[in-house]
């Protein structure tokens, strides 16, 4: 796991933002890395969008992405939603304001 400060991605607050890598995702949401790349070209979920990595490095991910892929993860799995279903589901939750 990576650490980098919310501040160095631009953020104003200073807080610590933890950071896994592709595998590590993968492990911790329960999901195939064959799965992950298809949800990402589904454009389901995306890596942090972080401001000082190196074009080529490996993608890293934070909280909401690992969140994100254990709900497509139950969607798909538990609920049989299939995957245009799926970014429906999510546009829709995107959209309620917490």
């Amino acid at each position: 796991m990576a650490r980098r400060s919310a501040h160095s991605r631009g953020s104003r607050t200073g807080r610590e933002i933890t950071l896994v890598t592709r595998s590590a995702l993968c492990v911790l949401s329960g999901i195939s890395e064959r799965q992950l790349a298809i949800w990402e070209r589904e454009e389901l979920i995306a890596p942090a969008n972080v401001d000082d990595a190196d074009e080529g490095a490996e993608p890293l991910y934070d909280r909401d992405a690992l969140r994100r892929a254990r709900l497509i993860r139950t969607l798909a799995e538990e609920l049989d939603v299939n995957l245009p279903g799926i970014g429906v589901i999510l546009n829709l939750l995107e959209q309620i304001p917490r």
